[in-house]
């Protein structure tokens, strides 16, 4: 039997997780088998096994596939355009990624975070905590650079920021008012971010 390399190996389980990411839009978290995952991602039953145990392995490695797209889009992409204005956009973006409902994740990840325990998955805290350096560190260069006020504090903003988002994001997902004008809650608030920065 042929030995395959590592690099194959770690190629094959991300395609398997990118694959998975369509089963969790459209199913969510709950309803998902690994009957599904290995239709969605054309593989044999002890592929599939073979580089996860469970489903949850599986959503783990979907997770860490669309955070590792999503870490992208939080950094200082042009330095003559103002902090706020790309802090303004990334939020945008991610808020407006729910209404992509074939790589759409909020249903699932509602699901698999209220069911599991922090302590029972170390990466839940991790991809929290990371989110919430990059933000800081946005403001600390923000404060840095004259464009920001300086007596903010930048943790409990970074968890007000995280938790407006996450709670928009869950509000237009799960549709619970019949009139949603998107655009009328980012721009409040965009002006509540204002206010505590500027």
């Amino acid at each position: 039997m042929p030995k395959v390399s590592e690099k194959y190996l770690e190629n094959r389980k991300n395609e398997i997780a990118k694959a998975a990411i369509n089963v969790f839009a459209k199913k969510g978290y709950s309803n998902a088998s690994m009957k599904d995952i290995i239709k969605e991602a054309n593989v044999s039953r002890g592929g599939l096994y073979a580089h996860f145990e469970n489903i949850d392995a599986v959503f783990i490695a979907a997770l860490k596939y669309d955070d590792a797209l999503q870490v992208n889009r939080l950094s200082i992409s042009d330095p003559k355009v103002s902090l706020l204005l790309q802090l303004n956009a990334w939020i945008d973006k991610a808020v407006l990624s729910v209404q992509n409902k074939k790589v759409n994740l909020v249903r699932a990840k509602s699901e698999f975070f209220l069911s599991h325990d922090i302590e029972e998955v170390p990466y839940l805290r991790e991809r929290h905590d990371q989110l919430s350096k990059n933000i800081q560190r946005l403001v600390k260069i923000g404060i840095e650079k004259g464009e920001f006020k300086k007596q903010i504090d930048v943790n409990s903003f970074a968890e007000l920021l995280i938790s407006m988002i996450d709670g928009v994001m869950l509000h237009q997902h799960y549709q619970y008012t019949s009139n949603p004008n998107l655009s009328a809650v980012l721009n409040h608030m965009h002006k509540a971010i204002e206010n505590i920065l500027i």
